[in-house]
């Protein structure tokens, strides 16, 4: 199974905050699973298809844990 990533993984990753992933979900289409009203994942490879697609467009902090790569 592949690993799942929370929100807090998420902020860990990149170094931000909760309001800053919630942006990303609603504005910038990071796609998250919904397992309930509090919890949401999105699986590694999800995350390096989404980040990839970034690349070209505005700034973010890249991913600064060498756990998840491609």
């Amino acid at each position: 199974m592949e690993r799942r990533l929370s929100k807090k993984d998420l902020m860990e990753l990149y170094g931000l905050d909760r309001v800053t992933i919630e942006d990303w979900r609603r504005n910038r289409g990071l796609k998250m699973i919904e397992v309930s009203t509090h919890s949401k994942y999105i699986t590694e490879k999800g995350l390096l298809v989404w980040d990839n697609s970034l690349k070209g467009s505005a700034p973010i902090k890249r991913l600064i844990n060498q756990s998840v790569s491609e």
